[in-house]
């Protein structure tokens, strides 16, 4: 189902935003004033806490001009004492060492008694580096938690616990932040607001949070009505705090009729919240043990962070209802530094369970943290020591000028030095460190990168991906590995470690190219987690079946393997054996991988091809060559040997077979005479294999019919022209010439089917034998005349295709008939050539050849030579 909006979550957010970040900045502007003009601003000689005008917490200049803790203030400056308000406005009007005149009486003394303070500075001198450093801490830690809260609720809007989480970490920032500081009256109101709704809030969503993470307790289901019991007097109290902080900070009167229960309530206040504490812990530490897998991971790290973090904020908080003061006011600022700093653990821990999709098991946490601070970040410190060295060094140096031989050596070896160590040392150090406290971790780099390296070099996709899943497998300690492959439109299992794999299951495994897997993993291009329980995450858009394939795998990371054009494939990780999470580092690798893999499997997928076509054309290459052979046995291997006549005929073919057909042979005898001799040629449409089938049907009618039919040519061409009419297709065609010579009388009986005409060569004298009749095969039923020319000693019949009489040479132009002619008619006066009739058929050849000058031949050259007497009677 599609993701649904999370405008409002988001508005919802900016408001709160908007609130805690006003309340930060009024304590920001607080704070830099403190830090910049702290020795010229009056702080305030006494606080009443919430007692209204009864002093608590007594300053120095206090006691000394007298006051006692629980006095009641009456005047300040001959002013009525009415308001802390009225309080903040005197000193801030006042300048460091002016005197306040203040009226006041002690405990139920009624007699009034006057006083004088010498009022003292926030700053009364300057702050150490230990003091800027506690300072700092106090201003930035809260404003750390407040936006690791926002950030997580930015991170999961409609998530519950975010929200909580939020409400947690907002308290840090009001308990730190003392509002009634805050200058401008309208960023005190909202200070102040939010410092009550803050601290009312966190002891609440603290608890529920307890309940409802990850799943609610079975504790709380068992008792619902204990967390209201909790909750519903918080709140109500939360009310009270707004009557008794609005009314102590601008009338004291307003609230006189309040006064006796505050402080009640406010102790009632801090059980209930300390309930609320304990209730969360109640509910969290029995999930550790009802919890399984990544769930009880989360717990664990909960538990140990919040105990960790919480405990001595609890103790802090302890010691001041028992003191009756505000929190760390009775304690040294050494302890409430290390409380505030142990307290960070806390946030962290929350922040961490909800923000990750898979936590890491707490010993690991623990001794990955423990090896990086005392390891890795020592480097860090080493950085920033010498870069504050040589800060120093240089300020120091050019506020004297007046400088020494030495001075300049030093600064610029001091300079040398952290150069030296930044860029060069610093990066080989950091190696070291990797291989000695990170040796696994290193050496799992490594082996990534190796194979990265090595996968580049498999041509066949079986070793490579047997490789790659055992190498990913060993190294990084998974046993689930799946691998699929695309093949056309779906991407199919193809390889699965670590689960019993049938062909029939693995056929159930596929995602089709426009699933929201396939479709995601292509558009980000980079490893995917596969969180089942995120409402963010990409997985809430796929299918049931994506969902179940994927469950089923036991996936939690999906790698992508790129082609160059498209997704070549998909890994699907399970879990690693450790039950860590996939690292950073990880994933990177595991890119790195899959793209040298996907074009791997694309370079193997074409040399297949490849390799399939080159056998497929090697096959084709065999079998043209057996129809070369074939044709070649179906022209004439011998010359029939007939009385006063020399036959001779050859064809070169364009290709490796062709489409040209000459025959002779002996007809059978009906009588007593000698047997009559069949003459034959053809011209096929086309060339190749189709005009070479068409070649052998033309032959095999022509010899099948040609001994039942002598001497009516015209009904055996047209019985010929029937069937190869019926056994070929509509656009294969064939001219062709046919003749039968009877030597006894010298007669030859010719049909000429749309053949050019072949030649009669009789001395000075060419006789050409005109077509009568159509081309064969082209129409069914076709008429043909025959014809017959009584022939001399010394005629020489040439039939030809036109591959030989339209020869080309390299200017595309053409012998033509006439020279054809001429060639052979000079041919006939050379000895070399009238010996036989093979010889004038090669010398009509080796002209022709002359003739084009070795271009490349565009048809086929057919020649048939037929010689009455002898040649060289000519």
């Amino acid at each position: 189902m599609p993701q649904k909006s999370a405008r409002l979550q988001y508005f919802l957010l900016a408001l709160v935003a908007a609130f805690v970040l006003l309340h930060a900045y009024g304590a920001a502007i607080r704070d830099f004033n403190v830090f910049v003009h702290g020795q010229s601003i009056v702080r305030a000689p006494f606080e009443s806490g919430l007692r209204l005008a009864t002093t608590t917490n007594l300053r120095e200049e206090a006691l000394a001009a007298g006051l006692q803790p629980f006095d009641t203030v009456l005047t300040l400056n001959g002013q009525p004492y009415t308001s802390h308000n009225m309080l903040l406005g005197q000193i801030r009007r006042a300048s460091p060492g002016d005197s306040m005149t203040i009226t006041y009486h002690h405990g139920s003394d009624p007699a009034i008694k006057s006083t004088s303070i010498r009022l003292a500075a926030v700053q009364s001198q300057k702050l150490s580096p230990f003091q800027i450093s506690v300072n700092l801490v106090f201003a930035v830690l809260p404003f750390c938690c407040l936006l690791i809260g926002l950030w997580v609720v930015f991170a999961r809007p409609r998530n519950l616990n975010a929200w909580l989480i939020l409400g947690i970490l907002c308290y840090f920032n009001a308990l730190i932040i003392n509002p009634t500081l805050i200058v401008g009256p309208y960023l005190l109101i909202i200070a102040l607001t939010w410092n009550i709704v803050a601290q009312s809030a966190m002891p609440v969503c603290l608890m529920f949070f307890g309940v409802y993470f990850p799943d609610r307790s079975q504790r709380d289901i068992k008792l619902p009505w204990v967390k209201w019991l909790i909750a519903i007097p918080l709140v109500l109290m939360s009310l009270t705090d707004f009557i008794a902080n609005y009314g102590d900070m601008w009338s004291f009167s307003s609230i006189s009729w309040f006064a006796p229960y505050i402080y009640a309530i406010n102790v009632a206040e801090n059980i209930l919240a300390a309930i609320a504490v304990f209730w969360f812990f109640l509910n969290l530490g029995p999930k550790i043990g009802e919890a399984t897998g990544d769930a009880r991971r989360r717990l664990r790290i909960l538990l140990v962070g919040s105990s960790i973090g919480l405990t001595p904020l609890f103790l802090l908080l302890t010691v001041a209802i028992v003191t009756k003061s505000d929190v760390g006011q009775s304690t040294p600022e050494w302890v409430d530094i290390s409380v505030f700093l142990i307290l960070l653990l806390f946030p962290l821990s929350l922040a961490y369970v909800v923000v990750v999709q898979r936590a890491m098991d707490l010993r690991i946490i623990i001794r990955q943290g423990t090896r990086y601070a005392f390891a890795r970040e020592s480097l860090t410190v080493i950085r920033v020591g010498l870069a504050i060295w040589m800060a120093f060094s240089l300020n120091d140096f050019f506020r004297h000028p007046d400088h020494q031989r030495n001075d300049i050596v030093r600064i610029l070896l001091i300079i040398g030095v952290f150069f030296a160590f930044r860029f060069l040392l610093s990066n080989r150090l950091q190696k070291m460190i990797d291989q000695r406290f990170f040796r696994e971790a290193y050496s799992t780099e490594q082996l990534l990168s190796e194979l990265s390296d090595e996968a580049r070099n498999f041509t066949e996709v079986a070793p490579l991906l047997e490789t790659i899943t055992r190498r990913l497998g060993s190294t990084l300690h998974i046993e689930r590995i799946a691998v699929f492959l695309r093949s056309g439109d779906t991407y199919h299992l193809q390889l699965a470690t670590g689960m019993p794999m049938t062909v029939s299951a693995a056929q159930f495994f596929s995602l089709p190219a426009a699933s929201t897997t396939i479709t995601t993993l292509s558009r980000a291009k980079t490893p995917a987690n596969v969180y089942r329980d995120d409402p963010s995450s990409w997985l809430i858009d796929a299918t049931d079946a994506e969902r179940n394939a994927l469950n089923d795998l036991s996936t939690e990371l999906l790698v992508p393997l790129p082609g160059r054009t498209r997704l070549a494939g998909v890994i699907a990780l399970g879990p690693k054996s450790s039950e860590e999470p996939y690292t950073k580092t990880d994933r990177q690798l595991l890119q790195t991988i899959a793209s040298q893999t996907g074009l791997a499997l694309e370079n193997a997928e074409l040399l297949h091809n490849l390799t399939t076509e080159v056998a497929q054309r090697e096959r084709i290459s065999r079998e043209i060559e057996i129809a070369r052979e074939v044709q070649e046995r179906l022209f004439p291997q011998t010359c029939p040997k007939v009385p006063g006549v020399d036959v001779a005929g050859f064809c070169r073919p364009a290709q490796v077979v062709g489409g040209d057909y000459f025959d002779f042979f002996l007809l059978p005898s009906t009588s007593a005479a000698e047997p009559r001799l069949a003459l034959a040629l053809g011209d096929i449409s086309g060339k190749g294999i189709s005009a070479a089938l068409l070649m052998a049907s033309l032959r095999a009618s022509l010899r099948s019919i040609a001994g039942l039919q002598q001497g009516d040519l015209a009904a055996l061409i047209s019985h010929v022209n029937n069937l190869v009419y019926e056994s070929s297709t509509a656009n294969r065609y064939a001219t062709f010439f046919y003749a039968e010579y009877d030597p006894f009388n010298r007669l030859l009986t010719y049909v000429n089917a749309g053949h050019n005409p072949p030649y009669i060569l009789r001395g000075a004298e060419t006789i050409a034998l005109e077509a009568t009749g159509t081309v064969v095969g082209l129409l069914p039923d076709a008429e043909y005349a025959q014809a017959a020319i009584q022939l001399h000693p010394g005629d020489v019949l040439l039939a030809f295709t036109d591959g030989i009489s339209e020869a080309m040479n390299h200017q595309d132009d053409e012998w033509g008939e006439d020279n054809m002619l001429a060639a052979a008619r000079e041919l006939l006066t050379r000895p070399d050539c009238t010996t036989t009739a093979d010889q004038l058929l090669t010398c009509i050849f080796d002209a022709a050849d002359e003739f084009t000058s070795g271009a490349p031949q565009h048809d086929d050259m057919t020649l048939l030579v037929c010689s009455i007497g002898h040649i060289a009677t000519h």
